[in-house]
């Protein structure tokens, strides 16, 4: 098993990405600590892989309240004695016309898709320096690297993700704490639904545009977050690791 008896802590852990991200790794023999706002979907989840001889604890945490981060990563800590792996996964999508774009949905991007990741960061950082290592994984998007229309907000807060993510690789790889971010493409989850049942943009249209022909799965970027937080990384920091079946590659009309 890749991550035998490491301790993981997953934001977002309720669906998506970060459901997905927590089923591997337990998958993979680590103890996972799954944190939401949904503490009940997070139960859900918790007693289904302890059921399937697992081994996970359900966590209440908002990522836009830094005490909220720190005492779910104390609560780790606590029970666990450690924390080997932080994915912070939790974030929202922001699909406005820039001149109609409130000041509070401003806000509410950069709270929770930057000041959400850095809160964790520097929880877990504070956590991994104090044992001597650790793995850090900050969900990004290919849309914090390539511009798209009436997405100022979520591109300025992804970019900024991948920014903060090489930083903290460079200030502490001398602690052993590797620090990575995965930047999916379209990805099939609920939070893309949600935008292709507004008419925002249509499966037809990613597909048509993605050289691969299709959007991503959730085990798709699953599988990339175990690699990066095994040991066949151990020599990986500072990289944004982009899942995106060839959309960013891909320069053609």
């Amino acid at each position: 098993m890749k991550l035998k008896n490491k301790i993981a802590l997953v934001t977002g852990a309720s669906k998506g990405l970060g459901k997905a991200i927590a089923l591997r790794f337990s998958a993979e023999g680590a103890t996972v600590l799954l944190a939401s706002r949904n503490i009940a979907s997070v139960t859900e989840l918790s007693d289904r892989i302890n059921d399937s001889g697992g081994h996970a604890l359900a966590i209440s945490m908002d990522v836009t309240d830094p005490a909220s981060v720190q005492r779910a990563v104390d609560s780790a800590v606590k029970k666990f004695g450690r924390l080997d792996i932080m994915v912070n996964n939790a974030g929202i999508s922001m699909i406005v016309p820039t001149v109609e774009l409130s000041t509070d949905q401003w806000s509410l991007a950069m709270e929770t898709n930057l000041f959400g990741v850095f809160y964790g960061c520097r929880a877990a950082g504070q956590q991994m320096i104090k044992q001597g290592s650790g793995c850090i994984i900050n969900m990004s998007s290919i849309l914090g690297q390539n511009a798209a229309p009436m997405r100022a907000a979520y591109s300025t807060s992804k970019a900024a993700v991948n920014m903060l993510t090489k930083v903290l690789a460079i200030e502490w790889a001398k602690e052993k704490i590797r620090v990575n971010a995965i930047a999916p493409g379209y990805i099939h989850t609920e939070m893309v639904q949600k935008s292709m049942d507004k008419d925002l943009f249509s499966d037809e249209m990613i597909k048509k545009r993605t050289p691969m022909g299709r959007l991503g799965n959730v085990e798709d970027i699953a599988e990339a977050a175990l690699f990066v937080a095994s040991d066949a990384a151990l020599f990986m920091t500072g990289e944004i690791l982009t899942i995106d079946g060839g959309w960013t590659a891909y320069g053609y009309i």
